[in-house]
């Protein structure tokens, strides 16, 4: 199977890994969506409340994990003993294990654990996910002991790295130590002042929510030398039509098997 759709043009991101299919942020979610043949896989990265990076979207445990608390006060010992695939039940349409309990073995990985199992298998989207000031030298420090510094940048060619934030300084601080390697902005809209500040700061991408982008968006982006991705698609069809047909270069999606086979039919 092709990760991408019949142009070649568009990529679909696995968000968090095929999590529709299977518990999110975690090996499994991960493993699946290779299988499916998608390499371009997105997650997020936080630090527990002894420095370490995990892979994790909330900032609190008590959706994905079996226990409740805040990923930045807990430490990585207690972090790593949770289980993460207890609250996940299978869905009956979905690529990976149906039902209930369908994956009752899955963890919270840690930064390293991830960029060490899919090393060289992947183009990893890497979200700094929050505020904290050490997490994009932390980050950085796991990206270059597992070799992910040296990786593709700038596209979906896998393997490959691409940073990404809401947290505009935080793609500052990472720019700063890291700018040799593609970045870019998570935000609700593209506007002027938005792409003023992407350029500025010598961003390679600006990622809006495919509910809200436009042509003109993609056109203006475009010229100002950045590319344009979406997220948010949730679960909707036409947000993902919409992101398609906007001349964006590709989405995160949850459901990147269903994706495909819906952007075919476009």
């Amino acid at each position: 199977m092709l990760p991408r759709t019949k142009k070649n043009d568009f990529t679909i991101i696995a968000h968090r890994g095929a999590s529709y299919d299977a518990p999110e942020n975690t090996f499994e979610a991960f493993d699946l969506a290779l299988e499916l043949g998608f390499d371009n896989l997105e997650t997020d990265v936080q630090l527990s409340n002894d420095g370490r990076a995990v892979i994790i979207h909330d900032d609190a445990l008590d959706r994905t994990t079996d226990t409740t608390g805040l990923v930045a006060e807990t430490c990585i010992a207690k972090i790593k003993s949770l289980n993460a695939g207890l609250w996940f039940e299978g869905p009956e349409d979905g690529a990976g294990i149906h039902g209930p309990l369908a994956y009752p073995e899955a963890f919270v990985p840690s930064l390293d654990e991830f960029l060490e199992r899919y090393a060289g298998k992947a183009h990893v989207h890497l979200e700094l996910k929050s505020t904290e000031s050490e997490l994009a030298a932390t980050s950085m420090k796991s990206l270059k002991q597992w070799g992910w510094l040296d990786q593709h940048t700038g596209d979906s060619i896998s393997p490959g790295l691409t940073i990404s934030s809401f947290h505009f300084e935080q793609l500052e601080r990472s720019i700063a130590i890291m700018p040799n390697i593609a970045h870019g902005w998570l935000l609700q809209k593209i506007d002027k002042t938005s792409l003023k500040a992407a350029v500025d700061l010598g961003l390679s991408g600006i990622y809006p929510n495919a509910a809200r982008v436009t042509e003109k968006q993609i056109k203006d982006a475009s010229a100002a030398g950045l590319a344009v991705r979406t997220w948010g698609i949730g679960d909707s069809k036409p947000a993902l039509r919409r992101a398609y047909r906007s001349g964006a270069v590709g989405t995160t999606v949850d459901w990147p098997a269903i994706a495909r086979d819906e952007i075919f039919k476009i």
